[in-house]
């Protein structure tokens, strides 16, 4: 795998901590800063969060950056699905240091001009962030090695299917259309990929049962993530969101299907949602490019691969840069 050098702008919360911890494991990987945003939490929770699981890693110089908070009158957040602290009030100890001085959009403009064309934006949260740095340099996105975002649906849901919420989306409306309209080649990593890749029991007794101390801290804050999906899917599981976006991210070859759609944000549900529009659908008048998204992955290698990160054996005092 060529070395990868990666932003994340995620709204810390349960799954996205397994993904903090996956990339982390990866020799070849560096997170060079984190900017938090809204959606599981506040962006001051998520960047609080940030520094806690980057504290149970043993990363102490990765630069967290605080992001926008929500533009919605009556913000959403999921307490009872990433409890009240955005990680399970799993008792995990509070942060070690404060966020950085800049705020993740300053963060995000300044690195995309430092380093342009080293640098792999993942975005798992709401695109509040993206789209401001956007309003301020729109050629930003254009300057990242690759830019990869979770969220949206490649596909209108069908009528007998139950309705799961765009999150990313329904957070922050007006910053996804904003994004999904834009000229820029990005990836998608859609929710109805994402809600197909679900730990097996093997893999969660695996976690449960490893004595690293990585896995401890991942089964803590499992918990409540596994409540709520328990009640939601009948059996105590969890699908795997924000990690898959940076499986396929390092590790391509777990990409099954992709399609090239353009992109809309459109009412659903008294809310908004983004879904792909494809041929013999009706497209947007307007100019803007087609994206990628992964429609299929390879599932079962993509959770062994993330079952293996955070069982692995490391030091918890090391430093990335």
């Amino acid at each position: 795998m060529a070395r990868r050098q990666i932003l994340l702008d995620t709204d810390v919360g349960i799954d996205d901590a397994l993904m903090i911890v996956a990339i982390a494991a990866e020799p070849d990987v560096e997170i060079v800063a984190i900017g938090s945003s809204h959606g599981n939490c506040s962006a001051a929770q998520a960047a609080r969060n940030a520094i806690r699981v980057l504290d149970a890693l043993g990363l102490p110089d990765v630069p967290v950056a605080v992001g926008l908070e929500s533009p919605l009158a009556v913000p959403i957040s999921a307490p009872h699905v990433h409890g009240s602290d955005g990680l399970g009030d799993a008792g995990i100890p509070e942060p070690s240091r404060s966020p950085s001085d800049d705020g993740a959009v300053d963060q995000l403009l300044r690195l995309s001009r430092e380093r342009p064309g080293e640098l792999d934006l993942v975005v798992v949260g709401s695109l509040t962030n993206i789209a401001g740095a956007m309003d301020r340099d729109a050629d930003v996105l254009t300057r990242f090695r690759s830019v990869w975002i979770l969220g949206s649906y490649a596909h209108r849901p069908g009528a007998p299917e139950r309705p799961s919420g765009d999150f990313n989306t329904l957070c922050s409306p007006d910053a996804a259309a904003r994004v999904y309209g834009s000229s820029a080649a990005l990836n998608i990593v859609p929710i109805d990929t994402t809600f197909r890749v679900i730990f097996s029991d093997q893999h969660l007794a695996r976690i449960r049962e490893s004595a690293s101390p990585v896995a401890r801290f991942i089964d803590r804050i499992l918990q409540c993530y596994l409540d709520f999906y328990e009640e939601r899917m009948g059996r105590r599981t969890i699908p795997v969101h924000d990690p898959t976006v940076a499986a396929v991210l390092l590790y391509p070859e777990l990409i099954r299907a992709t399609e090239m759609r353009r992109m809309v944000v459109e009412p659903w549900l008294g809310s908004f949602r983004a879904v792909g529009i494809g041929p013999g659908e009706s497209w947007p008048s307007d100019d803007r490019a087609e994206m990628r998204l992964i429609t299929e992955v390879d599932s079962e290698r993509l959770l062994d691969r993330l079952v293996d990160a955070i069982t692995r054996p490391r030091a918890l005092t090391r430093s990335r840069g």
